[in-house]
């Protein structure tokens, strides 16, 4: 029984600390100053500069294309993969990741 009831805790432990970690790929242009971080969620954060502004989304995958869709106003954002690299095939702004 005391076997059973350690297996339990450590199951419940491991579920309610597996929420805790959280998956994320950033990506840096220098250009712009701006950083992209794309969480595993499918929810996006742009921080624009250094001071602590940024605009929330979301993004989905289709091929090699990361499209953003940024709030408040339902921007959306189309941009290629390629070599570990996010690029606007629109104005060439490239971010790298880190």
């Amino acid at each position: 029984m005391a076997y059973k009831s350690i297996l339990i805790l450590l199951v419940l432990g491991a579920t309610i600390f597996s929420g805790c970690v959280e998956e994320k790929t950033v990506y840096y242009s220098s250009k712009s100053n701006e950083t992209i971080t794309l969480y595993s969620d499918n929810t996006v954060y742009v921080k624009v500069g250094s001071d602590d502004y940024g605009l929330s989304g979301t993004y989905r995958i289709d091929g090699n294309h990361v499209i953003l869709t940024l709030a408040p106003f339902g921007t959306v954002i189309e941009l290629k993969k390629e070599n570990g690299k996010l690029v606007n095939e629109k104005d060439g702004e490239t971010w790298v990741r880190v």
